[in-house]
């Protein structure tokens, strides 16, 4: 037969626990709708119209890495605090996913640059690889893809959403959810 400040001292262990495990599983649930492992998913509304949704990191460099969606496609954004570019200028680079690489050019503003993300190959090797890289003139940025397609799945499944919401009811504000 089992003592009883043995059961004591469980149930009052498991009466402690309880309060810290519930607290934990809220914090995940409230997490989830804004974050993928290391992606950041973000709506993007220019006053009460919707305009795009964006995911995005920070690389341990400073460098902001963000994938956007709007009406016009998919764009790649690089950007750090560090950089001084030629606004309007154009610098060429190489993409690399694994074993398919490709030459283009990113567009540059004062502290960032991007591309657009047109070609097929590309948005599926996103999905598919370990890490991009694009090789510049002075250095190489990686960005690790983990994750990446649940990411990117979540990035189309949020312009959706929130352009849908005026559709169905143009006198219900639209969610704002990522």
């Amino acid at each position: 037969m089992p003592n009883n400040s043995c059961i004591s001292a469980l149930a009052i262990t498991a009466v402690l626990l309880l309060p810290s495990a519930t607290l934990a599983q809220q914090a995940n649930a409230e997490s989830k709708s804004e974050n993928i492992g290391p992606w950041e998913i973000e709506a993007i509304f220019k006053g009460d119209k919707f305009d795009r949704c964006s995911i995005s990191r920070t690389l341990p460099d400073e460098v902001v890495v963000t994938f956007v969606r709007d009406g016009n496609g998919l764009t790649l954004v690089l950007e750090s605090p560090n950089w001084k570019l030629d606004r309007g200028k154009n610098y060429p680079v190489k993409m690399a996913l694994g074993a398919q690489s490709w030459d283009t050019e990113v567009a540059a503003e004062s502290n960032s640059v991007s591309v657009g993300v047109v070609d097929k190959k590309f948005d599926a090797g996103l999905r598919a690889a370990n890490a991009l890289n694009i090789i510049a003139a002075g250095a190489t940025i990686r960005v690790p893809l983990d994750r990446s397609t649940v990411a990117l799945d979540r990035l189309e499944q949020c312009v959706t959403k929130n352009d849908r919401a005026i559709e169905t009811n143009p006198f219900v504000e639209p969610p704002r959810k990522p």
